[in-house]
């Protein structure tokens, strides 16, 4: 049963809309660049209730009149990788939910409001990879939410319609002909080929984002810099996967860590 939703209930689109997406923006407030930490949506209906996108915990519940203004912080375990959500600018006398409560997925959390620093009625909703939500300037380990739980739901869907056996009577599936099957496995390669460049190479000396990420995969101090203790965790992992243990992470080891 698919359990991963949105945050507000509904389609996009219809029910609510992006306002802002995550990335570098004029701030609305103080007018010059910053990287906008969430996604921003707004809704008609009201009240709106802002729901749980997925099974977690409450990990804070906050009230600053001069940032988020009431929101609520979450702690999720997705298909093994532990990420935290945070939803900002409730309604006053709205949130529904206290620190350390477990949450079900389409839980309300509270109402969709304009408190804190805001221009107007809308959701901000923060995405972060990890236990631990920590704000940075430049996001570092933030992730878009709208797209990430849009692939999350599909996943899920996928998932529930698969058979648990294969039976005699399943319906034949179409062999494509040679065009189809070339295009098909065209369009695989250029998806692998985009994800091996989503992140770069990275090896004794590198710093940030990826080789934070790195350290978390490794299960090591994640201190984003590629130093000694880094480079001796990668080589291990690469001799365990009969890789070259060179102690760059490149292509071949980033695929092999997922």
């Amino acid at each position: 049963m698919t359990k991963a939703q949105y945050a507000i209930d509904g389609n996009p689109g219809k029910k609510w809309k992006v306002t802002s997406y995550m990335g570098w923006r004029i701030h609305p407030v103080y007018k010059d660049k910053r990287h906008h930490n969430g996604t921003d949506i707004w809704s008609s209906q009201e009240p709106c209730w802002i729901e749980a996108p997925y099974d977690g915990v409450v990990i804070a519940v906050g009230n600053n009149p001069a940032g988020f203004g009431n929101s609520v912080t979450l702690k999720h375990k997705i298909k093994g990788e532990w990420y935290t959500t945070l939803y900002a600018h409730m309604a006053d006398r709205s949130v529904k939910v206290k620190k350390g409560q477990k949450v079900e997925a389409g839980q309300p959390l509270g109402k969709m409001g304009t408190t804190g620093m805001s221009t107007g009625k809308h959701l901000h909703w923060e995405l972060h990879k990890g236990k631990v939500h920590t704000w940075n300037s430049t996001g570092a380990g933030y992730i878009e939410p709208v797209k990430f739980f849009t692939h999350l739901i599909e996943w899920e869907k996928s998932i529930a319609t698969a058979p648990v056996e294969a039976k005699p009577e399943d319906p034949i599936i179409p062999t494509p002909t040679h065009d189809e099957a070339g295009a098909s496995t065209a369009a695989a390669t250029e998806v692998i080929a985009t994800a091996l460049k989503a992140r770069p190479a990275v090896k004794l000396g590198s710093k940030g984002a990826n080789v934070k990420y790195l350290q978390n995969k490794l299960n090591i101090d994640a201190d984003g810099i590629f130093g000694p203790k880094t480079k001796a965790a990668v080589i291990a992992f690469q001799e365990s996967h009969d890789l070259k243990p060179d102690g760059t992470v490149g292509p071949i080891t980033w695929k092999a860590i997922g």
